[in-house]
């Protein structure tokens, strides 16, 4: 590898990128999720209830938000879709 790749890998080391999906790989449910599944009736059942790999789906869209409103309108979304039983609109 060049010099330029372990650039890289350092710079993604320091800024949380290299790990980043360390817990979406280990099906980890961030805590801000956690909660507004928790407060949309049914809505965690229904996470609980996907399979592996939608469940990775949702928490990678969730964490490669970038800024913290995006994050958070894409929690409702998750959360409000969940308690209907469903999957956010762009993800059926």
């Amino acid at each position: 590898m060049t010099k330029a790749g372990f650039d890289s890998i350092e710079t993604a080391k320091q800024n949380g990128s290299w790990t980043i999906l360390d817990e979406v790989e280990a099906l980890v449910i961030p805590e801000d999720l956690k909660e507004a599944l928790a407060n949309h009736k049914g809505s965690l059942e229904y996470f609980n209830s996907l399979s592996k790999s939608n469940k990775k789906i949702l928490l990678h869209w969730v964490v490669s938000a970038k800024r913290t409103e995006t994050r958070q309108k894409r929690i409702l979304e998750i959360s409000e879709s969940a308690s209907k039983n469903l999957k956010p609109e762009q993800f059926r």
